[in-house]
């Protein structure tokens, strides 16, 4: 027994002869087959593309057209064509409300954000000595803390100018 061939679409196995494959293949219940088979993977925007530019079959409407999907005018009657419309539209809408920010306008969010924080924050750390000098502090203090007073440990205290005026390192480390 010689080579077979087994069509997927169609269900069918028959001699794997090249002139009986081909004849197959350009049948009309084949090409039917697969376009059903295509079909449920199209998205509604393709569908609604194809079918808008097709005009009305008429063997359909009476019920009697045999071509099913490969059929050169459309299945779909003008409500089916209006509902795949709206639908298509309410998709296309909501997904341009939920599209992601781009890399550019994250970074321009976070920093306009961080200028913000820095202008709220220059009364926790900078600091102006009698002289006029700004010092920049490379840290913000928890404005908590200024409720406890001077009962907090040294290490949480709010740093003065005053603290460091006379101040004498004679040791480090």
């Amino acid at each position: 027994m010689g080579k077979r061939y087994y069509c997927d679409y169609c269900e069918k196995t028959m001699v794997a002869a090249p002139a009986i494959v081909r004849t197959h293949n350009n049948g009309i219940v084949h090409q039917k087959l697969v376009q059903e088979h295509y079909q449920q993977f199209k998205d509604p925007e393709t569908i609604l593309l194809e079918e808008s530019s097709k005009r009305p079959c008429s063997r359909f409407a009476n019920g009697t057209c045999q071509f099913g999907n490969i059929c050169r005018y459309s299945h779909y009657n003008r409500e089916q064509l209006d509902a795949l419309r709206r639908y298509v539209e309410s998709k296309n809408f909501n997904k341009s409300i939920l599209t992601q920010p781009s890399f550019e306008e994250l970074y321009n969010k976070l920093q306009n954000e961080k200028s913000l924080q820095t202008e709220q924050n220059d009364g926790n750390t900078v600091a102006v000595d009698k002289n006029g000098i700004t010092h920049v502090f490379p840290w913000t203090y928890n404005p908590i803390f200024d409720s406890y007073g001077d009962n907090l440990p040294p290490s949480i205290k709010r740093l003065k100018i005053e603290d460091f005026e006379n101040a004498s390192i004679t040791e480090w480390g």
